[in-house]
This record gives C-alpha cells, structure tokens and sequence, in this order.
C-alpha cells in the first residue's frame, strides 16, 4: 500500500498544450463564420503541408521533436514518483489491516523525537522511501554527541511508528559554536 502522487505536472502540460491549440481553432473557426479574416488561414496551411513529403528536413524534424517529446512524457508516467503514504507493519497479527503513515505525518513525527533530545532547539526532516534526512539545529553541545543522541531518538521514534520499510537515517546538526569566554 504505497501511494504514490499523480503525475500532474505532465499531464497539465499537455492539456495546456492541447487547450491552446483548441482555443486557436476555435477563434479561427468563428472568425470565419463571422466572414473576418481568420488567426490561422485553413487554406495556406493545408496547401503548405501539402506540399512536403515523407523525406523533406522539415518533416523529419518536426517528427522527431515529437517523438522526443512523446518518449519525455512516457518516461515522466512509467518512473514512480516519490511515495506520499508509507506502509506500516501489521500489529498483533492483523494480516489484512492495511495502515499508512503520510510522509508529512512521519517528517513531523521524526522532527518531534529530534527537538526532544537535550540542546536540539529545532530540527527538519526531509524523507523518501529509503532514506530519512534529519537537520537539527542546536544552541549548544558537541556536535558528534548530539547526533548521536538524535540519531538514537530518531530510530526509537521510527521503531514506534513501525513502517514496513525503515528508512536509513542521516543526522546533521548545525549551529553548535562554541563561545570563547
């Protein structure tokens, strides 16, 4: 049960694409009926392409950018895209329970176990499916102690959500200079 976004970007790009072409036409098509001289003249148009054949420059390279365009737009739809709810393991031997957790639920749940260690002020986290990015940002403390420490809550927390897959943690901790006094 990963749920992964839609691929809208693509998608409305082509439909923008699709639309302006439409809107074209149809301008043309009125301003015909209305006996004005039309955006795009039918006429010209069709006697210019008329006039190309299979082998013509124009023609290969028109159908070749489509064909990069339509390969682009088929790559976007078959890669996955980053999962939006990460599978949670079944508990006490409910095989089919199926729960999630959003990644926006477990960045914040990871933050939460970050800014609970001693000297964290705040900490971000950016996940994906494999891999869990914690930046915590601290007033005072030794750096490599302190992640640690983060690094150890963090995997508790993570342990308490329970989700199929762990992701691998990587702490960063910022902001720890020390005053000379």
């Amino acid at each position: 049960m990963i749920r992964r976004p839609r691929k809208s970007l693509a998608a409305g790009i082509v439909a923008l694409v699709l639309l302006a072409l439409c809107v074209v036409v149809a301008v043309a098509v009125v301003q015909l009926l209305l006996g004005q001289q039309p955006v795009v003249d039918f006429g010209v148009l069709g006697s210019t392409v008329a006039g190309f054949t299979g082998a013509d420059v124009p023609v290969l390279v028109v159908s070749g950018l489509v064909a990069l365009v339509g390969l682009v737009l088929v790559v976007v739809a078959l890669r996955p895209g980053t999962p939006t709810v990460f599978p949670l393991t079944s508990a006490g031997g409910a095989e089919h329970l199926d729960s999630g957790i959003t990644r926006r639920s477990l960045n914040r749940a990871l933050a939460d176990a970050a800014t609970g260690v001693d000297g964290v002020t705040k900490a971000s986290v950016k996940s994906t499916g494999r891999r869990a990015a914690v930046t915590a940002h601290a007033a005072f403390g030794d750096p490599k102690d302190l992640r640690d420490r983060v690094r150890s809550a963090v995997a508790q927390r993570l342990d308490a959500v329970g989700p199929a897959r762990s992701p691998r943690v990587t702490v960063s901790v910022t902001g720890t200079k020390q005053k000379e006094a």
